[in-house]
């Protein structure tokens, strides 16, 4: 089972809220060119490369977004990757039933103090500690 996410990216722009798909895959939060623009994003200077789920090699530019809500929680100047997405990863995330402009990353989940649950398809709220 997969597990959704709603979102909200807040840029300098607008604002964009969303159903995304969880990717305990993706280190990052990832976001199609387009929607980071609409958006806007200020971008950090930096250059990451990563592999989709299609197998499909995508290089992006480090983007901070103002705000990024994962379920109820604020995460402020949050760091982002923009990509452009091709065709085929849009398919496959329409096909899944979320949106097809952004992925949620296993990062930006554990900032806002969320768990995938695959069981129920769902995030789930974690209680943070510190030693």
């Amino acid at each position: 089972m997969i597990v959704k996410a709603k979102i909200t990216l807040k840029g300098l722009k607008d604002s964009k809220e969303c159903t995304v798909l969880a990717d305990t895959g993706a280190a990052m939060t990832v976001v199609d060119k387009g929607l980071a623009e609409a958006i806007g994003v200020q971008y950090a200077g930096l250059t990451r490369s990563l592999t989709s789920a299609t197998g499909q090699e995508l290089k992006g530019e480090v983007a901070i977004v103002r705000e990024l809500l994962v379920e109820d929680e604020t995460l402020d100047y949050e760091k982002i990757l923009v990509v452009e997405f091709n065709g085929k990863v849009r398919e496959a995330l329409s096909a899944l039933q979320v949106d097809d402009a952004a992925i949620l990353g296993v990062t930006t989940m554990e900032l806002a103090n969320y768990m995938p649950d695959a069981s129920k398809g769902v995030l789930r709220k974690f209680k943070a500690f510190l030693f």
